[in-house]
């Protein structure tokens, strides 16, 4: 469930949404809410990538109009996997996504008139080596169906990178392996961010009016948006390299040891120079 803090941010992001942000030019406003996307007024480009690319007769379509984006479609089994296929909704271009590397979880705010069991959500496009399709950092979500849009929030520890290409399943969770939770340069820009039905067969009908993050700080990282350590994370070495605390104590330790041998030398060298200025004087 969300965090104490995430559901104060939702509460008073209730309160606010129809107010503007305190800053005219930031997307962030003092709820500690950060918006992503509005339908209202997209920034990115929207449209549907279905598993026909892969040979499969999933379909679906994207239309944004009324405040809000409509990902309509149904997902069928690819007939040489005899398995569900996929379809997409997914946001691209438009400039830089929201810095939300500051923030506990993601927000959606949808309305769902179909009972479907395979939404997920991916933002980036970081890469495990072995995975040959799986691209980003991939959740599941659960919308109720009704007449109501609704806040569907999902932690960001929730997401993994480390996920079944041919099911959408997670193969290995964040909570499993750090390693594979959300990178803090992935979250500084997502760069794309898609919306899934996949591997459950089903007709799909989500309306979306916001994307956005939640549980953000104004100057402390999340708990939840770990930092991709440099040479940690073997799918990228472009992540920004953090120290961990852990690692300081072996800086230290290991700065004292060659600061105390450096010292010994020292006065050994210094020693050695007396001894020959004794015996350049008695000469």
């Amino acid at each position: 469930s969300p965090s104490l803090r995430v559901r104060r941010a939702l509460s008073d992001r209730r309160l606010t949404m129809n107010s503007p942000p305190a800053d005219p030019g930031s997307n962030e406003d003092p709820a500690g809410f950060v918006l992503i996307e509005s339908f209202a007024e997209p920034t990115h480009s929207w449209s549907a990538m279905n598993d026909p690319v892969m040979g499969g007769e999933s379909h679906a379509t994207v239309s944004i109009g009324g405040g809000t984006g409509v990902f309509d479609g149904e997902v069928v089994d690819v007939p040489f996997l005899q398995a569900p296929g996929f379809i997409t909704m997914r946001g691209r271009g438009g400039g830089p996504f929201s810095d939300v590397s500051l923030c506990d979880s993601l927000l959606l705010r949808v309305r769902s008139s179909a009972p479907y069991g395979g939404y997920r959500v991916s933002f980036g496009d970081a890469h495990v080596p072995g995975n040959r399709f799986a691209f980003g950092y991939k959740a599941n979500f659960h919308p109720i169906v009704g007449p109501d849009f609704e806040d569907v929030v999902i932690p960001f520890d929730e997401f993994s990178v480390r996920w079944d290409d041919a099911t959408g399943d997670q193969i290995v969770t964040c909570h499993e392996e750090p390693r594979y939770c959300p990178d803090t340069e992935t979250l500084r820009n997502m760069k794309t961010i898609s919306i899934w039905g996949e591997g459950v067969a089903g007709k799909v009908h989500l309306e979306i009016e916001s994307i956005g993050a939640v549980g953000c700080s104004p100057g402390v990282a999340g708990p939840k948006a770990t930092v991709a350590l440099l040479g940690l994370n073997e799918w990228s070495v472009t992540s920004i390299p953090v120290i961990p605390p852990s690692l300081w104590t072996v800086l230290v330790v290991a700065v004292a040891i060659l600061g105390f041998f450096w010292t010994k030398r020292q006065r050994r060298n210094h020693t050695d120079y007396e001894d020959l200025s004794k015996i350049s004087v008695e000469v």
